[in-house]
């Protein structure tokens, strides 16, 4: 079992997850102290698992001006600060890797977008650059240094972004990978990134190091991949189901039954019966929530104490329209 500052992996089974959230607080790649207050808050709310905001492998996977950066070994000091600042609240954070793919900016990335496959963007109407075959191999590579890199600076697990169109999203699904090679074509081979990523991080991290994947099951798109193919491309230790509000248990207990792997549920809880019926039904293994903890990071800690039994967030999402000038925050509070 890995050890690093005293934390032992692979022990804990949280039933409250923070998601993954962009809060475009870093600069130039590096954690800010806002970043630091931030995780501190949220640190101590007495959260099962945190999950980083996503880090970008590698320059021309930046998604965002002021997202944070795991693509060079300096960027492990700014990551161990931010490991830090949830330790000292007694809390646990794992790292989310984030390569945009086709959804970057070249004016953030000085380079055109890359994806699986030569097509255009359908809200940007820019013209993405389709990725060699010796481009994708030195991609997997790059996934396994950053996943080296999290180790070192000693977070609690790795969760890989493959949902919301990010690259290895684009790979998975049909509307985005129109490759007739042995990285596209069907099923199986749009999902040779990402087994080949899992291989390779996996190869650096060891067996017992916590490894998760963001995954939507299904696309939500003509030419996309249906529930029954995103259910055949599934096979990680911890898959994390994206995409699904309480009232779609139907869907979720399909996947379950041909899935016997744990799943964290995403997507629209507010109450706390609503979580609890979740994890009392056996569908899931714990419940992921992102903005009613930006409202209020003590959630957890309040849902426990009986100071409330839900979330006011309404999902408005004017907090994500404060990423852009990094002040993530809740116009409510």
């Amino acid at each position: 079992m890995l050890k690093c500052s005293g934390t032992q992996f692979g022990e804990q089974k949280p039933q409250f997850v923070r998601s993954a959230t962009m809060d475009s607080m870093a600069n130039d790649g590096v954690v800010s102290e806002d970043e630091i207050r931030l995780y501190r808050d949220i640190g101590r709310g007495g959260i099962g698992l945190i999950v980083s905001h996503g880090l970008y492998p590698t320059k021309e996977g930046q998604c965002s001006p002021r997202q944070l950066s795991a693509h060079a070994d300096s960027s492990i000091p700014s990551l161990q600060r931010l490991v830090d600042s949830v330790h000292e609240q007694g809390g646990k954070i794992a790292a989310q890797i984030l390569h945009g793919g086709w959804m970057c900016s070249q004016q953030v990335t000085g380079v055109p977008p890359v994806g699986p496959s030569s097509v255009v963007h359908p809200q940007s109407g820019v013209a993405v650059r389709e990725l060699s075959s010796d481009e994708i191999r030195r991609l997997v590579q790059d996934y396994a240094d950053c996943a080296r890199r999290i180790v070192a600076a000693c977070f609690y697990g790795i969760q890989l972004h493959g949902a919301h169109s990010w690259l290895i999203s684009a790979f998975l699904s049909p509307a985005t990978n129109k490759r007739q090679d042995e990285w596209g074509g069907s099923p199986g081979r749009r999902a040779r990134f990402v087994r080949e990523i899992y291989r390779s991080v996996r190869s650096v991290v060891g067996a017992d190091y916590p490894f998760m994947i963001k995954l939507g099951l299904k696309d939500y798109h003509p030419a996309g991949k249906s529930l029954e193919e995103g259910i055949e491309e599934d096979f990680f230790h911890h898959i994390r189901r994206g995409g699904v509000s309480p009232y779609y248990l139907d869907e979720c207990r399909k996947a379950r039954r041909a899935l016997p792997l744990p799943f964290i549920l995403v997507g629209g809880m507010r109450k706390l019966e609503d979580m609890q019926a979740v994890l009392d039904s056996g569908v899931a293994d714990a419940i992921s929530l992102c903005r009613p903890f930006i409202m209020d990071p003590l959630l957890v800690k309040n849902l426990k104490e009986g100071v409330t039994k839900a979330s006011e967030c309404t999902s408005c999402n004017e907090c994500m329209a404060h990423m852009r000038d990094g002040r993530l925050r809740c116009v409510l509070m």
